[in-house]
């Protein structure tokens, strides 16, 4: 189960990443004051950085969890960790990374990024087991290889 395990934090902190990559686009405010956009590089050192932090969190949460790694948590305690700590996390990393706003010319492939991490982790949020059990396919793999081939390499990493 440690391998179930691991991979399923790890696809929770990759999934958090993509889909706060996902959300990036341009927002419209009716704020008198713009923020110009931010580069690719600034862009992916701070995307990056909000989902190293995620990752973190879930980690250190799931040490916490299951700390006995050769026992197998019950279904209804990865169930409890998927709802209650890998969803809202990734949740929490999509909409920091869509908050960051996509780099001048990259809206749509940003935006790519993030629409197929939400869309992802929509079906974890329907299926939360989805992203802990190995016997099921990773829900976050586009979401990765897109994340990954832009540059975000912490996000689309599957945790780390």
């Amino acid at each position: 189960m440690r391998s179930t395990l691991t991979r399923g934090m790890m696809l929770a902190a990759t999934l958090a990443l993509v889909v706060v990559a996902a959300g990036c686009g341009s927002s419209k405010s009716k704020s008198t004051v713009t923020t110009p956009a931010l580069t690719k590089s600034e862009f992916l050192k701070k995307g990056n950085a909000i989902c190293k932090k995620g990752n973190q969190q879930i980690s250190q949460v799931a040490h916490k969890v299951f700390p006995n790694r050769k026992a197998r948590p019950s279904r209804a305690q990865v169930t409890k960790f998927a709802t209650g700590t890998i969803i809202p996390s990734v949740q929490s990393q999509i909409s920091g990374v869509k908050a960051l706003g996509a780099p001048k010319g990259d809206e749509a492939k940003v935006n790519a990024i993030v629409t197929t991490a939400q869309a992802a982790l929509d079906r974890a949020k329907k299926d939360p087991l989805v992203l802990t059990t190995s016997s099921k396919r990773d829900p976050f793999a586009k979401a990765n290889k897109l994340a990954k081939a832009y540059g975000l390499t912490v996000c689309g990493s599957g945790g780390g």
